[in-house]
């Protein structure tokens, strides 16, 4: 590391040392005591991959307590997890509120050692789902209550199900978190878990006025200056740089983070409300709140699958009702009104738009998102109000209804959507389906279509009036149905009895859903009563303050 980062780091942290080898004896007994906690839902493979890159860390192993909460998977993953690793506990929680667990011994511990050579291993299985905030909030309450009273930990790791670990990565985190008793969490550098030389995500800074998170952080922020002074010197804070040493955050991802357990009983655990999304975030914006420092240890490494590879509309719910709470708490009083109303607004106005652009059910999300936040209601969505997703041979027959000929748009607003768009007119020709298709298309894709491929294309720009104009002869001859690929459309068709929504993940399946003038103002009509219910929430809105630990 040169003098000049070096300083830098040195400014935002107080601590800084270019890597070297773990700093722990892997036969000492005094390496810090530490919890693994593990959520797990249906995925039996992948979690026992990452107790098996536990089980090879470069840390004396018997120090390690291994908690494995399983959210009621239904593909075998509690009896696999029993056969492959022999925990010495299996506890039953059966209860529907994961802020009150209900644990019960189904096996104690026997003598005989897991699997994996950690100091124990507990399996907790979940009688409900209780999404990653519950998950977590379950094995936080089992710490406190059982390990905590034999012998308390220093820290606690959270680590998610899907990911591999380098065998130093827990070396790495108690060793940053060791030389600063302020240090309350410690976070991993994410990198692609199929592109190993490239960093997809480390330092994470929060802009309550929009809500989000980013690389950087605003102009203003206390850490922007040394920020700005750290990225001249590696480069960037993602990509293939050369990142090391120790950055001060305001947030760092749960897929790998370290707890100090004070800090942790100090703070509480995660607000029950989430369900997944924001929990982390919003726990380490309450350490800092606290007194706690937040860092990211860019020595300490976790290989994982991009977060936004795994959005979806009801994901995107989660994101963003969870985001105007963490800004509920942070926000002074002074003005927690303005933001969380400007917040509101820019939820419905995304409602608003989605549903001028065929994208009903997702529309129907942002404004649910919206009055939940009103209404202070959390948890798990019963369901993400769209339709059910069905075979596409069975979609495109139901819309073609027998009919001599159908008239179907694609609206391709993105350039990977063409192959996708050609691969459904030649699966619905190989079925004999006589279908007229049309491509929707921006000005900004470059691609031509081929020889052989005549479908009519419409091309249109930006402009508003563009794509307007684009559509005249759709409202005195309406297609049939309209073609969304990954819930991502700018072209505001007005007319059309259907939208067929295509996720890029399972080109294989679509859900069709119900469109037109009755729908929309049914739609216009709950989203008037959101907007009020939202404008005089704002006008009353206080700061947040949980009455319990969990939250």
């Amino acid at each position: 590391m040169s003098t000049q980062q070096s300083s830098i780091q040195s400014e935002s942290v107080g601590v800084s040392r270019s890597r070297g080898p773990a700093d722990v004896d892997s036969t000492s007994a005094s390496a810090p005591h530490v919890a693994v906690l593990i959520v797990t839902w249906n995925r039996e493979r992948m979690v026992s991959n990452v107790l098996d890159a536990l089980s090879r860390q470069e840390y004396p192993l018997e120090r390690l307590d291994v908690v494995v909460i399983d959210n009621a998977s239904t593909d075998g993953t509690t009896e696999f997890l029993i056969k492959r690793w022999r925990p010495e506990r299996v506890v039953a929680n059966d209860t529907d509120r994961a802020h009150e667990p209900a644990f019960e011994v189904e096996r104690p511990a026997n003598g005989t050692p897991n699997a994996g050579g950690f100091g124990s291993l507990t399996l907790i299985r979940n009688a409900h789902n209780h999404g990653g905030c519950g998950g977590f909030n379950t094995g936080f309450a089992y710490v406190a209550e059982h390990l905590d009273r034999a012998a308390s930990p220093e820290f606690v790791w959270l680590v998610d199900d899907d990911i591999d670990l380098p065998t130093d990565a827990l070396a790495e985190l108690t060793r940053v978190a060791a030389t600063d008793e302020r240090i309350g969490l410690v976070g991993s550098r994410t990198k692609h878990i199929d592109q190993r030389q490239v960093t997809i995500e480390s330092t994470i800074y929060f802009n309550p006025d929009a809500g989000v998170m980013n690389d950087h952080p605003e102009p203003g922020h206390r850490l922007f200056e040394s920020h700005e002074a750290w990225v001249r010197e590696v480069g960037g804070p993602k990509g293939e740089h050369e990142l090391s040493g120790t950055r001060e955050v305001d947030v760092v991802s749960a897929c790998s983070m370290l707890a100090r357990w004070s800090a942790v009983r100090d703070v509480g655990f995660w607000d029950k409300r989430f369900f997944i999304y924001c929990d982390d975030a919003d726990w380490c914006l309450r350490f800092a709140q606290a007194g706690h420092k937040v860092v990211i240890n860019l020595d300490a490494v976790v290989y994982h699958t991009p977060w936004h590879h795994k959005l979806t509309p009801a994901r995107l719910y989660y994101a963003q009702r969870n985001s105007i709470w963490m800004v509920q708490k942070i926000m002074p009083a002074g003005r927690v009104k303005r933001s969380v109303g400007k917040l509101l607004n820019a939820i419905l106005l995304s409602s608003i738009n989605a549903a001028m652009h065929r994208r009903m059910f997702h529309a129907e999300l942002m404004r649910r998102a919206a009055l939940d936040v009103v209404t202070d209601t959390g948890g798990k969505l019963k369901d993400d109000g769209g339709p059910t997703p069905e075979p596409i041979d069975e979609a495109l027959k139901r819309l073609a209804d027998g009919r001599s000929r159908t008239r179907i748009i694609q609206l391709c607003r993105a350039g990977h959507f063409l192959p996708w768009a050609a691969a459904m007119r030649a699966r619905a020709a190989e079925i004999g389906l006589a279908i007229e298709w049309i491509e929707a298309v921006p000005n900004t894709i470059s691609e031509e279509p081929t020889a052989e491929d005549r479908t009519r294309r419409i091309v249109y720009s930006g402009r508003l009036r563009s794509r307007l104009r684009r559509q005249v002869e759709f409202v005195f001859r309406p297609p049939r149905a309209a073609v969304v690929f990954d819930q991502f459309n700018d072209f505001p068709l007005i007319r059309g009895r259907y939208n067929l929504h295509v996720d890029g993940r399972d080109l294989g399946s679509a859900r069709v859903e119900r469109d037109g003038l009755v729908v929309r103002t049914l739609f216009l009509a709950r989203w008037v009563w959101a907007w009020v219910r939202c404008v005089a929430f704002s006008a009353r809105v206080r700061p947040f303050r949980g009455k319990d630990r969990y939250g």
